[in-house]
Protein backbone atom coordinates (compact mmCIF):
# COMPACT_ATOMS: atom_id res chain seq x y z
CA UNK A 1 0.00 0.00 0.00
CA UNK A 2 1.43 3.43 -0.86
CA UNK A 3 1.64 6.50 1.37
CA UNK A 4 -1.40 8.50 -0.53
CA UNK A 5 -3.51 5.09 -0.06
CA UNK A 6 -3.03 4.97 3.59
CA UNK A 7 -3.30 8.14 4.17
CA UNK A 8 -6.53 8.26 2.30
CA UNK A 9 -7.28 5.36 4.64
CA UNK A 10 -6.60 6.70 7.75
CA UNK A 11 -8.39 10.10 7.12
CA UNK A 12 -11.39 8.13 6.59
CA UNK A 13 -11.24 6.24 9.49
CA UNK A 14 -11.28 9.64 11.49
CA UNK A 15 -13.67 11.49 10.43
CA UNK A 16 -16.17 8.83 10.32
CA UNK A 17 -15.53 7.53 14.09
CA UNK A 18 -19.12 7.75 16.30
CA UNK A 19 -19.53 10.42 18.33
CA UNK A 20 -19.95 14.48 17.99
CA UNK A 21 -16.82 16.22 16.44
CA UNK A 22 -15.99 17.80 19.73
CA UNK A 23 -15.23 14.15 21.29
CA UNK A 24 -13.67 12.69 18.08
CA UNK A 25 -11.57 15.91 18.48
CA UNK A 26 -10.34 16.20 21.72
CA UNK A 27 -9.93 11.98 21.89
CA UNK A 28 -7.05 13.03 18.79
CA UNK A 29 -5.65 15.40 21.31
CA UNK A 30 -5.65 13.08 24.18
CA UNK A 31 -3.83 10.62 22.08
CA UNK A 32 -1.46 13.36 20.47
CA UNK A 33 -0.74 14.55 23.98
CA UNK A 34 -0.09 11.47 25.66
CA UNK A 35 2.15 10.54 22.37
CA UNK A 36 4.17 13.12 23.35
CA UNK A 37 5.17 11.99 27.00
CA UNK A 38 7.90 9.82 27.37
CA UNK A 39 5.52 6.62 28.43
CA UNK A 40 6.52 4.18 25.38
CA UNK A 41 4.40 0.73 25.55
CA UNK A 42 2.02 2.58 28.08
CA UNK A 43 0.80 5.25 26.00
CA UNK A 44 -2.41 3.28 24.78
CA UNK A 45 -3.91 2.26 27.96
CA UNK A 46 -3.32 5.97 29.82
CA UNK A 47 -4.75 7.61 26.36
CA UNK A 48 -7.50 5.45 27.00
CA UNK A 49 -8.39 6.36 30.81
CA UNK A 50 -7.79 9.90 29.90
CA UNK A 51 -10.61 9.80 27.66
CA UNK A 52 -12.50 7.44 29.41
CA UNK A 53 -12.52 10.37 32.30
CA UNK A 54 -13.33 13.02 30.32
CA UNK A 55 -15.90 11.51 28.39
CA UNK A 56 -14.36 11.52 24.90
CA UNK A 57 -13.79 9.32 21.98
CA UNK A 58 -11.77 6.56 23.44
CA UNK A 59 -11.10 5.08 19.78
CA UNK A 60 -9.63 8.37 18.61
CA UNK A 61 -7.56 8.58 22.02
CA UNK A 62 -6.10 4.92 20.88
CA UNK A 63 -5.09 6.18 17.66
CA UNK A 64 -3.95 9.77 18.75
CA UNK A 65 -0.76 7.86 20.45
CA UNK A 66 0.50 6.42 17.57
CA UNK A 67 2.09 10.18 16.69
CA UNK A 68 4.80 8.07 18.66
CA UNK A 69 5.26 4.60 16.70
CA UNK A 70 8.32 2.89 16.13
CA UNK A 71 9.31 4.49 13.39
CA UNK A 72 8.81 7.89 14.61
CA UNK A 73 9.61 7.64 18.30
CA UNK A 74 13.22 8.61 18.04
CA UNK A 75 12.27 11.59 15.97
CA UNK A 76 9.71 12.39 19.19
CA UNK A 77 11.66 12.05 22.08
CA UNK A 78 14.88 13.25 20.21
CA UNK A 79 12.74 17.01 19.86
CA UNK A 80 10.93 16.28 23.31
CA UNK A 81 14.32 15.93 25.00
CA UNK A 82 15.50 18.93 22.94
CA UNK A 83 12.61 21.06 24.30
CA UNK A 84 13.41 19.88 28.05
CA UNK A 85 17.00 20.29 27.86
CA UNK A 86 16.53 23.96 26.65
CA UNK A 87 13.74 24.85 29.36
CA UNK A 88 16.19 23.02 31.83
CA UNK A 89 19.12 24.38 30.76
CA UNK A 90 21.30 21.85 30.04
CA UNK A 91 23.13 21.23 27.31
CA UNK A 92 21.86 19.39 24.35
CA UNK A 93 24.40 16.60 24.12
CA UNK A 94 23.54 13.81 26.29
CA UNK A 95 25.36 13.99 29.54
CA UNK A 96 29.00 12.99 30.45
CA UNK A 97 28.93 9.25 31.30
CA UNK A 98 26.29 8.73 29.93
CA UNK A 99 26.33 5.09 29.83
CA UNK A 100 27.43 4.90 33.91
CA UNK A 101 24.50 6.53 34.41
CA UNK A 102 22.06 4.06 33.48
CA UNK A 103 23.23 1.88 36.03
CA UNK A 104 22.78 4.98 38.58
CA UNK A 105 18.60 5.21 38.38
CA UNK A 106 19.68 9.11 39.62
CA UNK A 107 21.51 10.33 36.85
CA UNK A 108 19.28 8.44 34.45
CA UNK A 109 16.28 10.54 36.07
CA UNK A 110 17.95 13.54 36.47
CA UNK A 111 19.79 14.07 33.47
CA UNK A 112 17.87 11.96 30.59
CA UNK A 113 14.40 11.09 32.11
CA UNK A 114 13.54 15.16 33.05
CA UNK A 115 13.91 16.85 30.08
CA UNK A 116 12.08 13.94 28.16
CA UNK A 117 9.13 14.42 30.42
CA UNK A 118 9.38 18.14 30.59
CA UNK A 119 9.81 18.41 26.85
CA UNK A 120 7.55 15.95 26.60
CA UNK A 121 4.56 18.50 28.89
CA UNK A 122 5.61 21.16 26.58
CA UNK A 123 5.34 19.65 23.11
CA UNK A 124 2.35 17.66 23.90
CA UNK A 125 0.08 20.93 24.61
CA UNK A 126 1.36 22.55 20.99
CA UNK A 127 0.59 18.82 19.44
CA UNK A 128 -3.11 18.53 20.60
CA UNK A 129 -4.24 22.12 20.32
CA UNK A 130 -3.27 21.47 16.37
CA UNK A 131 -4.38 17.76 16.51
CA UNK A 132 -7.99 19.37 18.02
CA UNK A 133 -8.39 21.94 15.52
CA UNK A 134 -7.66 20.00 12.46
CA UNK A 135 -9.33 16.81 13.80
CA UNK A 136 -12.51 19.15 14.26
CA UNK A 137 -12.54 20.87 11.39
CA UNK A 138 -11.86 17.36 8.77
CA UNK A 139 -14.71 15.53 10.99
CA UNK A 140 -17.19 18.55 10.62
CA UNK A 141 -16.13 19.39 6.93
CA UNK A 142 -16.78 15.75 6.07
CA UNK A 143 -20.34 15.27 8.01
CA UNK A 144 -21.76 18.26 6.26
CA UNK A 145 -20.36 17.09 3.21
CA UNK A 146 -22.09 13.67 3.60
CA UNK A 147 -25.61 15.49 4.59
CA UNK A 148 -25.26 17.69 2.03
CA UNK A 149 -24.91 14.31 -0.74
CA UNK A 150 -27.76 12.43 1.02
CA UNK A 151 -30.26 15.64 0.72
CA UNK A 152 -29.17 15.79 -2.96
CA UNK A 153 -29.79 12.31 -3.03
CA UNK A 154 -33.22 12.08 -1.44
CA UNK A 155 -36.16 12.22 -4.62
CA UNK A 156 -34.08 12.87 -7.11
CA UNK A 157 -36.32 10.75 -9.00
CA UNK A 158 -40.35 11.49 -8.42
CA UNK A 159 -43.18 10.13 -10.61
CA UNK A 160 -45.99 12.31 -12.42
CA UNK A 161 -48.35 11.22 -14.44
CA UNK A 162 -48.37 13.81 -16.95
CA UNK A 163 -44.34 13.81 -16.70
CA UNK A 164 -43.41 10.46 -15.99
CA UNK A 165 -40.13 9.88 -13.96
CA UNK A 166 -38.35 13.00 -13.67
CA UNK A 167 -35.73 14.19 -11.84
CA UNK A 168 -36.41 16.84 -9.08
CA UNK A 169 -33.68 19.51 -7.48
CA UNK A 170 -33.25 18.21 -3.82
CA UNK A 171 -35.11 21.09 -2.36
CA UNK A 172 -38.33 20.12 -4.15
CA UNK A 173 -37.64 22.98 -7.20
CA UNK A 174 -37.36 22.54 -10.63
CA UNK A 175 -39.44 20.66 -13.20
CA UNK A 176 -41.69 18.64 -10.71
CA UNK A 177 -43.11 22.50 -10.02
CA UNK A 178 -43.19 23.44 -13.03
CA UNK A 179 -44.80 20.42 -14.19
CA UNK A 180 -47.45 21.53 -11.55
CA UNK A 181 -48.00 24.98 -12.26
CA UNK A 182 -48.56 23.80 -16.19
CA UNK A 183 -51.27 21.17 -14.72
CA UNK A 184 -53.19 23.81 -12.70
CA UNK A 185 -52.51 26.02 -15.56
CA UNK A 186 -54.46 24.05 -18.27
Amino acid sequence: MNLRKTLRYLYFRFVRLHGKPHEVAMGVAIGLGVGMTPTMGVQMPIAIAIAAIFRQSKIAAAAGVWITNPVTAPLVYFITYALGAFFLGYPLRPPEGFRHSISHMQGLTSNLLLPLVVGGFVAAIPMAVTGYWFTYQAVVAYRLKVKHRRANRRHRWKWNPHQGWHRVSAHGHGRERDGEREAQGD
